[in-house]
């Protein structure tokens, strides 16, 4: 045993000094060890961290995309309602798939198995959705497995919009798991519910038409979207796939009108029509509590699940058959009439407090169980917080949960016996009094009777199970910052830890002495905390400690050798007395190598996890800067270049804005862009007084984008395939030479839309006076959604030649010195600086630059 002990305390740095090497060999031998225990702690700090810093790193990954998410939100003043919904269903999507998948992409399963095994997975899990579909029911079963194949999976917190009523929509839903609530138009009533195996969206499918009908989730719902486009590919390869979905087609007329009587019958009293997040708003002078539409409800303090009748006057066998069967008689007089849902206030604050209970009495049972035996505080304490555990035990018994299929589950009998499953048995062993069948075997108890009694209380250790679970708990969370919560996480374990460490040891060499459990032999007199502790012990071995210290005094030494074993110190001032302190101190120095490399390495982790996207970033950047190099690039240029990939950063944090939300399912990414970009949009002559659907699409095809200040946005001759839109900033007209401008424009503003439509050449350059936050739509973009409305197409195209015309005829106007009214030209436009061209001649030439 004094080998082991002698080379723990080498290999783990220790080094009391009281066993030393005393010739050569010894010495020689001594050093290999010193050398090989640094090195194997070395390794397995550097394993731990790399461990967990892999384990965490899709956490970091996925929660910077948030936290760039709600900036970008909060600099553009989206709504707190709004901005609440999407990171609910981030938070969703995190505790769904990791970070591993995005709903729209693949599933996760199918990224490395063959084609013919991801298109069987997809089949046998459409088997009890799509097949049960009567649209797919009967079609051949090769088409039916490239179809499932190319589905995708969405899911939706409760109360989340799934369809809009009146929106293009190309897609139809199956229910894979929830309930849905099919809605009246302004969102008030519930007409229909619709479960697992059924399907909405059809006309959207097959005839390419407006959504009848609002759909909303009711419980957390996954769905199974398919589009229309994956159906029309796979149709040309199924002659006779195509030629049945023709069939249904023809029917399109009857189907419509049937569903537009329903659309009638269904919203007769409903007095507006909500389209989007927008139409959601109170109106100016009206009471919000009476006229905004929440999309999400809060959660109740309780749920009731119990009354003995139903409205109708039946009675309720739903709820009391189960009491009369069983067991269920007992606990028919023992539950609750209600349960409470797991989220609630009352279950989050109950949570709260019993972690807190946990805490007192991890850190209170080891101290009253060593040095504050007789604390008269203490016993009443660890009794109080025995009561709150009995009450804890009977509240989780009526505590909602969600089963595999995420149905709520409320009748108490279920919840109760998930719970006797589960914690009941841990909860009650670390209540039960132990310490009463101790004092049972003779009551006349002293000093030393009660400090057994105290050890007999050790099992409320037991509580410390919950910390791990509440740390983790808060730990999980993508919605906000967790390095504080890990860092207070790592500090209490440290001080926990330690503390056990301490009172172990002072019970080590103070223990209890069983001949004294029944009383003190005659003439010996009782002891008190210090008395009668081991003289061979290290305790009785301290100089400068004396029977009558007291308890701090005794607490502090304790805890200064127990630091000094478990963190490696060793000043040698106390060691090991005895075969026993000997066995205790290779444990308490082991662990105490592993527990706090385990916290160092934890921390390392941390922090590169932390600064990993700076990392990243940087690699980015060095790899550019290698090819500017490589292909001499000029020193301005390169500036520029770098000095572009530093400004991203500052505003971006590297992350890509352009695909922030393309995680969110369509209604929400309808609402969120709807909401950002429905101001800038209306103010364009030719998207003024378009569809709701139309504004949605093109708000969702929009983009941002951050020009560094001198940098041209657009130059002179460049195809016009982008129209920009001024969010922040100050941009200027300038001329080839880059010294004359003809006019500024500020937020608000916009150009580039004749070329967006046309594909004109620009005639001026714009050049950014300042940083500035534009928002960019494509021309292609603007295509594909045109493409979905004709008749909106044919109305920008005319109001766009009616302004060519209207600016040609006032420019002939201007040439020929007749005077063109003030008010058809921008206001911008009129404002005179000092250095322009004359004003005639560039009120012309700005107006066109301006188009």
């Amino acid at each position: 045993m004094l080998a082991v002990y002698w080379a723990t305390s080498t290999m783990s740095s220790t080094g009391y000094g009281d066993l030393v090497a005393y010739n050569t060999r010894d010495r020689l031998l001594t050093s290999a060890i010193m050398f090989v225990g640094l090195l194997l702690y070395g390794y397995i700090l550097a394993a731990i961290a790399a461990a967990k810093a892999n384990d965490d790193a899709a956490r970091v990954t996925f929660q910077n995309n948030l936290m760039g998410i709600k900036k970008f939100m909060l600099e553009n003043d989206l709504s707190v309602e709004l901005r609440k919904r999407v990171v609910e269903n981030m938070t969703l999507l995190w505790t769904k798939y990791k970070g591993e998948a995005v709903p729209g992409s693949k599933s996760l399963i199918y990224s490395d198995v063959p084609t013919s095994l991801q298109e069987d997975i997809a089949i046998d899990d459409a088997e009890n959705h799509l097949l049960k579909v009567p649209l797919f029911r009967d079609l051949d079963m090769s088409f039916m497995r490239l179809l499932a194949s190319k589905s995708h999976v969405y899911v939706f917190n409760p109360g989340e919009i799934i369809i809009y009523a009146g929106d293009l929509s190309r897609e139809m839903y199956c229910i894979r798991r929830g309930v849905c609530e099919i809605m009246t138009d302004d969102l008030k009533e519930v007409t229909a519910m619709i479960s697992c195996g059924q399907c909405f969206g059809e006309i959207g499918l097959l005839f390419d038409d407006y959504c009848a009908a609002t759909v909303r989730a009711c419980t957390y719902v996954e769905v199974i979207m398919i589009k229309r486009s994956d159906l029309q590919q796979l149709c040309k390869d199924f002659p006779l796939v195509e030629a049945q979905f023709q069939h249904a087609a023809k029917l399109q007329p009857e189907f419509l009108q049937r569903v537009q009587a329903e659309d009638v019958e269904r919203n007769k009293n409903s007095q507006t029509k909500i389209r989007s997040v927008l139409d959601m708003k109170s109106k100016p002078g009206e009471r919000e509590e009476e006229n905004d539409i929440r999309v999400t409800t809060e959660p109740t303090m309780s749920f009731k699940v119990h009354t003995n009748w139903n409205a109708d006057g039946t009675r309720n066998a739903d709820f009391l058959d189960p009491f009369k069967r069983g067991p269920g008689r007992l606990f028919g007089y023992l539950l609750m009439r209600i349960t409470f849902l797991p989220n609630s206030r009352f279950v989050v604050s109950w949570e709260v407090m019993r972690v807190i209970v946990a805490m007192i009495n991890t850190f209170t049972v080891p101290i009253h169980g060593s040095l504050l035996i007789d604390s008269i505080f203490l016993w009443v304490l660890s009794y109080m917080l025995d009561f709150i555990a009995i009450i804890d035990i009977y509240i989780k018994m009526h505590v909602c949960y969600f089963n595999k299929e995420s149905r709520l589950v409320t009748h108490p009998l279920s919840t109760s016996k998930r719970y006797i499953k589960s914690n009941l048995w841990i909860d009650v062993l670390s209540i039960f009094p132990f310490e009463f069948l101790a004092y049972s075997l003779h009551s006349d108890l002293d000093y030393n009777g009660i400090h057994v009694l105290t050890l007999f209380r050790l099992n409320r250790l037991l509580h410390f199970y919950r910390l791990p679970l509440a740390f983790d708990f808060l730990e999980s969370g993508v919605e906000y910052d967790t390095v504080l919560v890990r860092e207070l996480k790592y500090l209490f374990y440290s001080v926990i830890f330690i503390n056990w460490l301490t009172c172990l040891l002072f019970n080590f060499a103070c223990p209890p002495k069983p001949e004294m459990f029944g009383g003190h032999s005659e003439g010996e007199e009782e002891s008190g905390a210090g008395e009668g502790c081991n003289p061979n012990s290290w305790l009785g071995k301290i100089s400068f400690m004396d029977a009558g210290a007291n308890v701090y005094t005794q607490y502090v030494c304790s805890l200064y050798w127990a630091s000094a074993t478990a963190l490696s110190v060793g000043y040698g001032d106390i060691t090991a007395m005895n075969l026993t302190e000997l066995c205790l101190s290779i444990l308490l120095m082991t662990g105490g190598v592993v527990f706090f490399g385990y916290i160092i390495a934890s921390i390392a982790a941390s922090l590169a996890n932390a600064d990993s996207q700076r990392a990243a970033y940087r690699r980015k950047i060095t790899a550019i800067s290698t090819y500017i190099e490589d292909q001499n690039f000029s020193e301005s240029m390169k500036d520029r270049i770098i000095g572009h990939f530093e400004y991203l950063w500052l505003r971006t944090k590297g992350i890509d804005p352009k695909h922030l939300f393309e995680a969110l399912p369509m209604s929400l990414l309808g609402d969120v862009s709807l909401s950002l970009y429905n101001d800038v949009i209306n103010k364009v002559p030719e998207f003024q007084g378009t569809d709701v659907g139309f504004c949605k699409l093109l708000a969702m095809s929009m983009k941002p984008v951050y020009i560094r200040k001198g940098e041209y946005i657009v130059k002179k001759y460049d195809i016009g395939n982008e129209m920009f839109f001024i969010h922040r900033g100050v941009v200027s007209v300038v001329a080839e030479d880059g010294n004359r401008i003809f006019d500024t424009m500020t937020t608000g503003h916009f150009f580039g839309e004749v070329g967006l439509l046309f594909g004109t050449p620009r005639n001026a350059s714009i050049r950014a006076e300042s940083n500035c936050d534009l928002f960019v739509l494509h021309k292609d973009d603007l295509e594909q959604v045109m493409s979905q409305y004709p008749d909106i197409r044919a109305q920008v195209y005319k109001t766009a030649e009616d302004r060519r015309e209207a600016a040609r005829q006032r420019s002939i106007m201007t040439m020929q010195g007749e005077a063109v009214p003030t008010k058809a030209l921008p206001a911008a436009l009129l404002r005179s600086k000092q250095g322009m061209l004359p004003g005639h001649i560039r009120r012309t030439l700005c107006y066109w630059l301006s188009l």
